[in-house]
């Protein structure tokens, strides 16, 4: 028995092959009167559809019009709309979101301090909604530092330092090679004391990476030039104001957008009695001199971290961690001297 295909009732009816399975398919790209004619001469020849082939078209045919994929954006700040309201930190969510866009998945954000919640419960919340990939977002105030999800659900990477445990694959800036280049332009320009003052929480969040480049640093110049660094927790002006005085720096490197009003109020000008530098400019004072970390692109590069793991199915938590380090770059600002 000579089976029907579509190709013969296109030739009986006088159509394309495309218009018939459309017909078949009840598709509103057919008139009405047409449909109904193919689908009686489809009865009369006795057509029955392959069902191996329908699902396989089908699955073509939803992938074409298939919702972004969501991937996870989990927020551990007391601020639910941190990665929004705060300006160094939008450069991360916004060039994830960007890079899940062009490879067709979406953002998703999560906050991990809504009323109730509970690891146990955010789990069940993305494997209700058919979340397999997890950004785990680092907070201002890093209190959350153990993060129990069922990680066997889940594809995971985070950036920066977001929680002590369980280790993840993250991205973040190269530490070294941002303080090391940010050092070598201050000599270049001239500065000789070069102080560093950084909020604990920044220095750890290096790894102490900071500190231990900067000693590096230290010892491949004359002693008198060497500036104690001043790592403060809590911040304590008065200790500023103090350690400004005692150690006397040309220029101060550091992590916070207030460093020039501090510098001002101690009764120092910025730039012409003191220079700064920001180690972290994107986002926060960007027209002063410092490092541009790239923040978007660490953004970008963690969603392509999790999209190869999910790709690969690689699931649960590693057993080794990796890290990527993204290398940042310098700019002049209006903080320096020329």
């Amino acid at each position: 028995m000579k089976i029907v295909s579509l190709k013969d009732i296109a030739e009986r009816v006088g159509v394309s092959r495309m218009t018939v399975s459309c017909a078949l398919r009840n598709s509103p790209r057919v008139k009405k009167e047409t449909a109904a004619h193919i689908r009686a001469v489809a009865r009369q020849l006795g057509y029955a559809p392959d069902p191996k082939i329908a699902a396989v078209m089908a699955g073509v045919r939803n992938a074409k019009r298939k919702a972004d994929e969501p991937i996870a954006w989990l927020n551990a700040n007391q601020n639910a709309r941190a990665y929004h309201d705060y300006a160094w930190l939008a450069p991360y969510r916004q060039g994830a979101a960007e890079r899940c866009a062009e490879l067709g998945y979406k953002l998703d954000e999560f906050w991990l301090r809504a009323a109730g919640m509970t690891d146990r419960r955010m789990s069940s919340i993305l494997a209700s909604r058919g979340i397999r990939g997890v950004v785990v977002c680092p907070a201002v105030l890093p209190d959350i530092t153990h993060l129990r999800l069922d990680w066997k659900q889940f594809a995971c990477a985070s950036f920066e330092t977001a929680v002590l445990i369980p280790r993840l694959h993250r991205v973040a800036p190269d530490y070294h090679y941002n303080i090391l280049l940010a050092l070598k332009m201050l000599r270049r320009l001239g500065y000789r004391r070069i102080g560093l003052f950084l909020h604990r929480q920044e220095e750890r969040r290096s790894h102490h990476t900071y500190l231990a480049s900067f000693r590096y640093f230290q010892s491949g110049i004359s002693s008198g030039e060497h500036v104690e660094p001043l790592i403060y927790d809590p911040f304590d002006k008065k200790a500023l104001f103090g350690w400004l005085d005692h150690v006397r720096p040309d220029v101060v490197l550091g992590h916070h957008s207030k460093l020039v009003s501090w510098m001002e109020e101690s009764g120092r000008r910025v730039p012409r009695d003191i220079g700064v530098a920001h180690l972290s400019l994107d986002g926060d004072c960007e027209d002063w001199a410092g490092i541009w970390q790239h923040k978007r692109r660490i953004g970008a590069q963690t969603i392509e971290l999790l999209v190869s793991m999910l790709q690969n199915g690689r699931f649960n938590l590693p057993d080794i961690a990796y890290e990527t380090n993204v290398p940042g770059e310098w700019r002049h600002g209006k903080t320096l001297r020329r």
